[in-house]
């Protein structure tokens, strides 16, 4: 019997329970045994597993979180720790691991795959920064939510004529604030990858105002090198608009997962076990024009991201902005 294990490394996003549960439902169609390291990484050193079954993830698809829990693994950054996540393989007799997570979790597993472990990679992270696939897991879930916090504030900002100023998650990737930025039309837009200034900024708000925008919209992605109060600050010192700042934060890596999320999360799960039974393996799955497709893992760095500078042009050109 093939023996298989799965875990979500990082930061938890919306779909990893979907994919779970995928995996374990189409692995026992196959007859394949799905154990579960729990804690990521920092379980798979320390022997952390269980065996899932149906019954075990019958009722996980639909949540946010991660059943398997997650956590960060200093350890596994080190040759020692990836050895000992090595010999834990070896000792348990697993097959294939199926690693499901972001920038550092992928780097863990293209360590793994270099010792001798048969490795498979889901992408998984909300800020959508593994530049190989057009999607990862939890982003379209996380800009929904953060679409759905500035739609509830911006009321209270209208009914006041106050501008709002708004700082989104993404880690050093802009595609959150570009996404949340254009949904709910910002005036202005601040990311790292076309170089956005505090200046910028004003001079956005300064045109919105002179065109008769009573509550202006600025959307920060937490990537750029000053804060959300030195924006504040600035726009209500030289704009002469009362402002409020919030930070969206954790609201957007909790709730259930989109549709879109669940139905990415099933074609991942399915395509991986897919793979596994046709003896596949140290590939990463990604997203292509909306169809899954896969890749050597050790090539997943050797494409740039390619920042939507189209769509974030049309934003400007929504509130002519010079």
């Amino acid at each position: 019997m093939i023996k298989i294990a799965v875990l979500c490394s990082g930061g938890d996003s919306q779909g990893m329970n979907t994919c779970v549960q995928t995996i374990v439902n189409m692995a026992s169609v196959h007859g394949i045994m799905v154990m579960g390291v729990r804690r990521g990484f920092q379980g798979l050193i320390e022997d952390d597993l269980v065996e899932l079954t149906r019954e075990s993830v019958e009722h996980i698809g639909n949540l946010g979180g991660c059943f398997l829990k997650v956590s960060r693994c200093p350890e596994f950054k080190t040759p020692e720790g990836v050895k000992k996540g090595y010999d834990v393989l070896l000792k348990n007799r697993i097959d294939y691991l199926i690693v499901i997570g972001g920038d550092g979790s992928y780097r863990g597993a293209i360590e793994l795959s270099e010792l001798g472990a048969k490795v498979l990679t889901i992408p998984g992270t909300i800020d959508n920064d593994l530049f190989y696939t057009d999607r990862s897991l939890g982003f379209d879930t996380a800009v929904n939510n953060a679409v759905r916090a500035i739609d509830n504030i911006r009321q209270t900002m209208e009914a006041n004529n106050r501008g709002l100023i708004v700082e989104v998650m993404g880690r050093n990737c802009g595609h959150i604030a570009l996404n949340v930025g254009v949904i709910v039309g910002a005036h202005s837009l601040a990311v790292r990858e076309v170089n956005t200034t505090i200046e910028d900024i004003v001079s956005d708000v300064k045109q919105c105002l002179q065109k008769g925008i009573l509550s202006p919209i600025v959307v920060v992605s937490e990537a750029v090198d000053y804060s959300i109060d030195e924006v504040k600050k600035a726009v209500e010192e030289k704009c002469g608009i009362e402002c409020r700042s919030t930070v969206i934060g954790y609201l957007q890596r909790g709730g259930e997962p989109s549709v879109l999320d669940r139905l990415f999360a099933i074609q991942f799960g399915i395509n991986a076990i897919e793979l596994i039974t046709k003896s596949v393996y140290n590939v990463a799955l990604g997203v292509r024009n909306n169809n899954i497709f896969y890749m050597k893992l050790e090539d997943v760095y050797n494409l740039d991201d390619e920042f939507n500078k189209l769509l974030y042009r049309q934003l400007r050109n929504l509130h002519n902005l010079k």
